[in-house]
């Protein structure tokens, strides 16, 4: 089963190609082209495989850069339609959220930039439920300080990871910094199994997180 996965969240488009969750393409090692289907068209010659053989697509809906994340859902709907094949929306969030779940074991609060001081705030609490990820929008004290009263200890991943761990309300908790500002984009290919229950059939679309949609 060839999948391919696309990430949009990040400063550039991603694009891997895999299967039995192993990576056979990432475009971060070697790439042409910064358009998707020039990336596309280029793995597919590196695997030796054709998009005819292409069985799922799993794309990153978000949050992240509006045009970019925008532009990549209609390429992903756009060939899952052409192809008559499911696509599989993730959220930038659970992304970043398995990302450093499975390198320190706690919950990850990950944060997204948005405008007038607002930010997308999300907690992956390492449960495997992708789908069922807690994101909310707003001011990021206002959100996180309540968000983690359950956790001693936590990660923080995104823009606001230093600001995060600052806080005067959060005193006393571990805050592990990850170091990361995106998720990894070959877990769209690795634990490709955690996004199974939730594939989109034309003409149901895969959809961007906004901030009417959380």
């Amino acid at each position: 089963m060839l999948t391919l996965g696309i990430s949009t969240s990040a400063g550039q488009f991603a694009l891997i190609l895999g299967e039995n969750s192993q990576v056979v393409f990432d475009s971060g090692n070697c790439t042409p082209s910064n358009e998707l289907g020039d990336m596309l068209t280029f793995g597919l010659t590196q695997c030796n495989r054709c998009i005819a053989e292409l069985s799922r697509i799993i794309v990153d809906t978000g949050p992240g850069g509006t045009s970019r994340v925008r532009t990549g859902i209609a390429f992903a709907n756009s060939l899952a339609y052409s192809l008559n094949v499911p696509v599989s929306p993730v959220s930038s969030m659970a992304l970043a959220g398995i990302d450093a779940y499975r390198r320190y074991t706690l919950p990850v609060i990950h944060s997204v930039k948005s405008i007038k001081g607002n930010a997308y705030i999300g907690l992956y609490n390492g449960q495997d439920d992708v789908n069922n990820i807690q994101i909310i929008y707003g001011q990021v004290e206002e959100i996180v300080t309540p968000m983690v009263a359950g956790f001693q200890a936590f990660v923080v991943a995104g823009a606001h990871r230093e600001y995060i761990a600052q806080l005067p309300a959060l005193t006393g908790k571990t805050i592990v910094d990850s170091h990361q500002s995106f998720g990894n984009a070959k877990i769209l290919i690795e634990e490709s199994n955690l996004f199974t229950d939730k594939q989109l059939n034309f003409p149901e679309l895969a959809m961007p997180v906004t901030e009417q949609t959380v």
